[in-house]
């Protein structure tokens, strides 16, 4: 099977004291193309990255000796490791010991036991993330260094003619002079002509308007109103047209010269059109990883952590607000056997079918449904009454019944299904846990 999202097989270290853990992610993980390395504990981890620099760490976070949270502290402390990304792998539900992991230094966390597909989905997008940033500090490498080459074209131009045409010439950034009246061009070095697509017979004593290398007509007209009130232009952002028609994002620096008797334009177009391409893709990886860690992988509705995160966001605006927050909790009962006769696929085909039942039934956007646990559904419920909350669960309830009647098995261990519901106003004396989620629980 392809890797996805990955242009080279990316070194995977596995860092577990479960021998069955290990097994089953280092053969997903090889199924998908990547290399896979092994460590058993937090101090044989450390020791193997003395040797070696995996792209990506997948760490427990309980293990004897030293644990996983204690382990991505002494990576990120070490100058050598701290670059690796590192995605904690844990059982832990509790959402401090999660944010422990993030606090620390990991990118991530993947809760067990693992989902197959949101596992590669993480690894993948981290991977890529990391690659785009190892791209973009390269980038930014080129920048410094054409900075330093733009001002050693200015100090030459400040020193002699001589020097100024030899780093005029030389120079890695485009720079032109032309014309302040007329725009019409007299010098261009080479880096501009690569830059246009033009040669330097197709520019000298046009102008650019007749080139039409301005995407935005009234850009140039700026420009120079810009230039007779402050002397000088720096880094503003503007597109040019090339001769093939392709649209090229500058960063544009410019002042006002005496050359030749005549008041003219030093123009510098720095190119920067692939450093914004790859910042608009670490933008998308980022919303990825968003969009990663608040959907649940099976049913595409919120995840466990979207859930207490925003049942916490409720209460604490509730307890300002004084208003009902309503919680309804639905649970199948037996649906592991469903799920041993079926297989997986089916078994995952029917969970996202109950999540679009539960989506359906919701008549408020600031209602939120998500999986609760494996086999469990929530929904919570902003400005809502005991008495709603107990009309949607029922209407829950019955479009659940209708799907399970439909794809029931004819066995002595038929799927049923427990719901119940909590209203409380939010205070400073209680919690949503005890409030809501336990009364829930309880009333099924």
């Amino acid at each position: 099977m392809n890797q996805i999202g990955t242009a080279k097989q990316e070194l995977i270290l596995i860092v577990d004291d479960n021998p069955t853990n290990i097994q089953v992610l280092s053969d997903l993980l090889k199924e998908y193309g990547f290399k896979v390395l092994v460590a058993k504990d937090g101090e044989s981890c450390l020791h193997r990255l003395e040797k070696i620099r995996p792209d990506l760490i997948l760490l427990d976070v309980l293990m004897p000796g030293i644990d996983g949270f204690e382990t991505c502290r002494r990576l990120k402390a070490s100058p050598a490791t701290k670059e690796i990304p590192v995605i904690f792998m844990t059982a832990l539900a509790d959402p401090v010991d999660k944010l422990k992991g993030l606090t620390i230094g990991a990118v991530d966390y993947i809760t067990k036991p693992l989902q197959h597909e949101e596992a590669i989905a993480r690894v993948n997008i981290h991977l890529q993330l990391r690659n785009l940033n190892k791209q973009l500090e390269e980038q930014n490498a080129t920048l410094q260094q054409e900075i330093r080459s733009r001002k050693l074209a200015e100090s030459a131009l400040r020193l002699s003619e001589e020097k100024f045409a030899k780093a005029f010439r030389s120079s890695p950034i485009p720079i032109t002079i032309s014309t302040l009246s007329e725009g019409r061009f007299i010098e261009v070095n080479e880096s501009f002509c690569t830059l246009t697509g033009f040669s330097q017979s197709e520019i000298i004593g046009h102008t650019s308007t007749a080139l039409n290398l301005w995407v935005n007509s009234d850009n140039r007209i700026e420009i120079i109103q810009l230039l007779r009130e402050k002397g000088v232009v720096r880094n503003r952002e503007l597109d040019y047209r090339t001769k093939s028609g392709e649209i090229r994002t500058v960063l544009f620096s410019a002042e006002i010269i005496n050359y030749g008797g005549q008041d003219c334009l030093l123009a510098i177009p720095n190119d920067i059109t692939e450093r914004k391409q790859d910042k608009k893709a670490i933008a998308q990886a980022d919303r990825e990883i968003k969009r990663l860690t608040t959907l649940d992988g099976i049913t595409q509705i919120a995840n466990r952590r979207r859930f207490e995160e925003y049942l916490g966001q409720q209460w604490r605006k509730l307890v300002l607000e004084p208003s009902s927050l309503s919680l309804i909790l639905c649970k199948l009962e037996n649906f592991q056997h469903y799920n041993n006769i079926y297989g997986y696929a089916a078994a995952n085909e029917f969970l996202r079918t109950i999540a679009q039942v539960i989506t359906r039934a919701m008549d408020n956007s600031d209602n939120l449904a998500a999986r609760y646990d494996s086999e469990e559904f929530a929904v919570i419920l902003p400005n809502t009454k005991d008495s709603e909350a107990i009309e949607l669960a029922n209407t829950i309830r019955e479009e659940i019944q209708k799907l399970i009647h439909h794809s029931q098995l004819e066995t002595s261990q038929p799927i049923t299904l427990t719901i119940g519901t909590a209203s409380i106003i939010p205070n400073g004396n209680s919690s949503p846990s005890e409030s809501l989620i336990i009364p829930a629980k309880a009333l099924k």
